[in-house]
């Protein structure tokens, strides 16, 4: 998959590129990635990094940072000149969950960030072994008073709390088994070793085409264009059981409103070119209508409160 996407990318930032690029180039743009390279988060970068150098008409780079859980890469940005020429690819993990759950908190994710504009979501879905239980109901009455094992990829991160989540609103109760990233987990959960697993459908979609796993339900407000038969949990009444992975543009607080209208301007532009949605779609992310960074600002200022709010209940902390 990711040389398809470098095959965008090319596509992308081709021969027009070139061409809409002043006599002098401008110094290039940088757009901060808190993980390895590899990752959807990087495929999301580099396919708006290509498209918007076309628009902008200068050098549009993606540097990883990766570290603590992504924490190095978004306080490096949130520390950055306040001139638009340093960016991050902020998503969920980064810019809701991350501060409530370091202590002390590394960044503020409303106040020490310009939000430029929101990129798209990616679904979270339960997902067990494919000999386990047909439905969310027998699910939860298959534990026969043993706690439902649930795997994650590391403390704090998005499956455990949102595993979490899932034992408040069920009331069912969990263990949760953190592991070092998604596929020693999902082995161990093709194996049986774990009851269950939130995880997104780019990670899982392999293991359901082989038939090795089973969805139960999805974890966002509608079905997801990439399960359409899978039932949401507030179809199931667990309305609250709720972690649409999200992806945004951010710079350091401070950055002159006109730049960042201006950003936002070319973010929209390339969401809109087909090229990159196809890119986007190979990596199950779904995009959604054209917003402007005081709408997604005042996003981020929820999903922040919501999952602090998570957080807390939880009891999660770390170094």
């Amino acid at each position: 998959m990711l040389s398809s996407l470098l095959a965008l990318g090319a596509l992308l930032a081709g021969p027009t590129g070139a061409a809409d690029r002043p006599a002098h180039p401008l110094r290039p743009i940088n757009i901060v990635v808190a993980g390895p390279a590899g990752g959807a988060t990087d495929g999301v970068a580099r396919l708006i990094a290509a498209r918007m150098s076309v628009t902008l008409g200068q050098d549009v780079i993606v540097e990883n940072k990766a570290g603590a859980g992504g924490v190095i890469g978004t306080k490096y940005v949130a520390q950055s000149k306040p001139d638009g020429q340093t960016l991050l690819l902020g998503h969920i993990a980064t810019n809701a969950i991350a501060p409530a759950v370091h202590a002390p908190r590394p960044y503020d994710p409303v106040a020490d960030f310009e939000s430029i504009g929101f990129i798209g979501s990616t679904a979270s879905v339960l997902v067990v072994p494919a000999k386990g239980p047909a439905t969310l109901k027998a699910l939860l009455a298959s534990g026969n008073g043993a706690p439902l094992s649930y795997g994650s990829t590391g403390i704090g991160g998005t499956a455990h709390l949102l595993g979490h989540v899932f034992g408040q609103a069920t009331g069912a109760a969990t263990l949760h088994v953190p592991y070092r990233g998604s596929p020693p987990a999902l082995q161990d959960l093709v194996g049986g070793r774990i009851s269950m697993m939130f995880a997104t459908s780019g990670a899982v979609a392999s293991y359901l085409e082989a038939g090795s796993i089973k969805p139960l339900a999805v974890a966002a407000n509608q079905r997801s264009r990439f399960l359409p038969d899978v039932p949401t949990f507030k179809e199931l009444n667990y309305p609250n059981v709720v972690q649409e992975g999200w992806f945004g543009l951010f710079s350091a607080a401070g950055t002159p409103q006109e730049t960042v209208r201006r950003l936002n301007q070319h973010l929209n532009t390339a969401l809109a070119d087909p090229t990159v949605r196809k890119g986007l779609e190979q990596l199950f992310v779904e995009t959604a209508a054209p917003a402007g960074p005081e709408n997604f600002k005042s996003f981020v200022r929820k999903e922040a409160a919501h999952w602090a709010g998570v957080v807390a209940s939880s009891g999660v902390k770390t170094q």
